[in-house]
């Protein structure tokens, strides 16, 4: 779904399709039939936003296979479903964290994202966001492993800038700060991250460690990453039982915050036991993008085309 901000800036509402992750293509558009389209038609309107989850193998076919990104993309057009942006946590499942920064296959995976992303953004849209992991576990980096990982975080820059020049697509890769790991607040990630390249590196941040004060306070965190005009590539982990969302939302969608545009629901599998079947889930998700939605137009945001 498409909210306009009065600033101007299209605020994309999508959920993470990581709740249903395939290991294959077409086991993943099996899952967009039985969950997306449900949903889409439970919140009544014709297209609604998917955060994709890619598993390495998938990723890695959709590169190296022409044909089958075209029929990837035509099957979210068929079924009313527009992509601006990735889940690239990477791992055999969406909740395994994959390979660190230091390590060349984090660097190979984000690229094969960052050139899929480039072709399924719809053809009105410029940006596209790829969540990414902290750089790594803090317990596992020593000193040394700092310079590799900038290194080719560098590297990821000018390839974005690449993608940019031939496509004219904007992709965003955002660093999410977690407990435990090289980056565990915003201001870690304003000096390793955005530094590099604020245009095309940012912040991806977690509704839920914000509005639950873990290890930094959401005022804060915001108030540092206006002051250094830090791109938010993606807010995530929304959902309807958080009773200071709203109060995030304002924050980030203010205009103080460049780059706020992609805002994504995020529901986990025990919200929805297996044994309640597939309708549990879809209700689960349309409840949490109907309460964004609502959330985001009591804060003055019209619904676009």
């Amino acid at each position: 779904m498409r909210l306009r901000h009065d600033d101007g800036t299209v605020v994309h509402l999508a959920y993470n399709a990581g709740v249903h992750p395939a290991e294959d293509l077409e086991n993943l558009i099996a899952h967009l039939t039985r969950y997306a389209v449900p949903v889409r038609r439970k919140l009544n309107v014709d297209r609604l936003g998917i955060g994709l989850w890619l598993s390495p193998s998938v990723a890695d076919n959709l590169i190296s296979d022409r044909i089958e990104l075209v029929r990837l993309r035509r099957s979210l057009e068929e079924r009313g479903l527009e992509v601006v942006s990735l889940n690239g946590t990477g791992g055999r499942h969406q909740e395994t964290p994959g390979p660190d920064w230091a390590k060349p296959e984090r660097y190979r995976y984000t690229m094969s994202l960052a050139k899929i992303l480039a072709f399924l953004l719809p053809e009105d849209v410029q940006f596209g966001s790829i969540s990414t992991i902290p750089i790594g576990w803090r317990r596992d980096w020593p000193a040394d492993l700092h310079s590799i990982a900038s290194r080719r975080l560098e590297r990821l820059s000018r390839e974005l800038r690449g993608i940019y020049s031939v496509t004219g697509k904007h992709i965003r890769v955002g660093f999410e700060p977690w407990p435990g790991c090289v980056l565990e607040t915003t201001e870690q990630a304003l000096e390793r991250v955005c530094g590099i390249d604020s245009d095309h590196l940012g912040v991806c941040l977690d509704a839920c460690h914000l509005t639950c004060g873990g290890v930094e306070e959401a005022g804060k965190a915001l108030r540092g990453l206006a002051k250094a005009g830090a791109p938010v590539v993606k807010l995530g982990h929304v959902h309807n039982n958080m009773d200071e969302i709203p109060n995030t939302l304002n924050a980030l969608l203010s205009g103080a915050v460049h780059g706020s545009a992609h805002i994504e629901v995020e529901a986990h599998e025990w919200f929805a036991p297996k044994t309640k079947g597939p309708a549990a889930l879809v209700a689960r998700l349309a409840d949490d993008l109907d309460y964004t939605r609502r959330s985001l137009t009591a804060l003055g945001l019209k619904l676009a085309a």
